[in-house]
């Protein structure tokens, strides 16, 4: 598929990015948050509905606000907040689930997803498991641990927590190719 699947379609997608701070673009500047950075190399739109300090409880209660977008394709970010509070993992993976089944479920079109995995600790990492395995139950495009070589590289952060724009770069890259097979959903492929 060419790099302009998404801006190629007779009607552009819509694509909706939902989930935390890393979403929102904290850290960053002009722009140079991976969300901007992804809608202006798609040539296509992207509703940004992060939320900073944002918790897979919090986005699960809030998720009516993506459906109301009517959304073609939806990036999920979820899951630093929920690390670093301690929340239980079996919590977490409740409501992440919950939230691609409400996205399946409700939509007479379907939703094309692309989850995108966090780091759950750094020893034992035990979120890797739970977002391959919510992946491949619900059939979704999926990116695994998307801070991998960033969190903790000074030249990438803004802070211990938020990558800056060169890590948001790195980011939008490591995501570009999910939107893509997102896109090539949407036709139909």
């Amino acid at each position: 598929m060419n790099s302009q699947a998404c801006a190629d379609l007779p009607e552009k997608p819509k694509i909706v990015a939902f989930g935390d701070s890393l979403v929102t673009g904290y850290g960053t500047t002009d722009n140079g948050d991976f969300v901007s950075i992804l809608s202006s190399r798609l040539e296509v739109p992207i509703t940004n509905l992060g939320r900073d300090g944002e918790t897979s409880a919090s986005a699960r209660e809030r998720i009516a606000d993506v459906v109301r977008e009517r959304p073609d394709v939806v990036i999920i970010l979820l899951g630093g907040n929920d690390a670093l509070q301690k929340v239980p993992v079996a919590e977490t993976r409740e409501n992440l689930d919950a939230i691609l089944t409400t996205l399946a479920e409700i939509s007479s079109v379907k939703i094309n997803i692309v989850l995108v995995g966090v780091l759950g600790s750094p020893l034992n990492d035990p979120y890797r498991a739970m977002f391959e395995e919510l992946a491949e139950k619900h059939q979704v495009e999926y990116v695994p641990n998307i801070l991998s070589g960033i969190f903790g590289n000074r030249d990438l952060m803004s802070d211990q927590i938020h990558p800056n724009n060169a890590g948001h770069a790195r980011m939008a890259e490591r995501i570009y190719p999910a939107v893509l097979a997102a896109c090539e959903s949407v036709m139909g492929f």
